[in-house]
């Protein structure tokens, strides 16, 4: 036991920007992971400074790879409780169902997308069939551009924004759902 306290009292302390520096993290990040509870300072100097230790270089590795990974904050922040708290046991398991459910949520999105990338190609062959000039017309009194109602007429467009599709039907210029 004495030895180990001998070693932490010839173990350097950072200060926030050399601990900035060492991992990559700004100093208004690692100010905020404090602040969330993911790093605490191992002291102060009189003046407030905050010091780290190896072992907060640590804890930093660990979120850096977490963030990595795709974890939200709030995950990360469960997984390092876990870690401080002594219950290494739990931390893997908790991992898996974290990356169980990104990986489910990346499935969906490259769903979303191969589906988004279909309707595109479908337009340009249609873009690329439409007369330019007619393909302008903006239709029974109107004068503005009608080529997007030339393109998608009677298509499919998926809307990534609010993550819905709609079916869109259009004839002479009006739009149906």
């Amino acid at each position: 036991m004495v030895e180990h306290t001998e070693q932490h009292a010839e173990q350097r302390l950072l200060k926030i920007g050399e601990m900035a520096q060492l991992t990559g993290f700004s100093t208004k990040t690692l100010r905020y992971y404090e602040e969330r509870g993911l790093v605490e300072p191992t002291q102060r100097t009189e003046a407030g400074y905050r010091l780290y230790s190896a072992e907060e270089i640590a804890r930093l590795e660990f979120v850096k790879k977490a963030k990595l990974l795709g974890l939200t904050l709030e995950e990360i922040t469960e997984l390092v409780s876990m870690a401080s708290e002594g219950g290494r046991g739990k931390v893997l398991p908790r991992l898996e169902e974290a990356l169980d459910a990104r990986l489910q949520e990346t499935e969906r999105r490259m769903n979303e997308l191969a589906e988004f990338r279909d309707g595109l190609l479908y337009y340009k062959e249609r873009l690329l069939k439409t007369d330019p000039v007619q393909g302008c017309d903006g239709g029974e009194g109107v004068s503005f551009c009608g080529c997007l109602d030339s393109v998608t007429r009677e298509g499919q467009l998926v809307d990534l924004q609010s993550k819905q599709q709609s079916k869109w039907s259009t004839t002479n210029g009006r739009s149906h759902r």
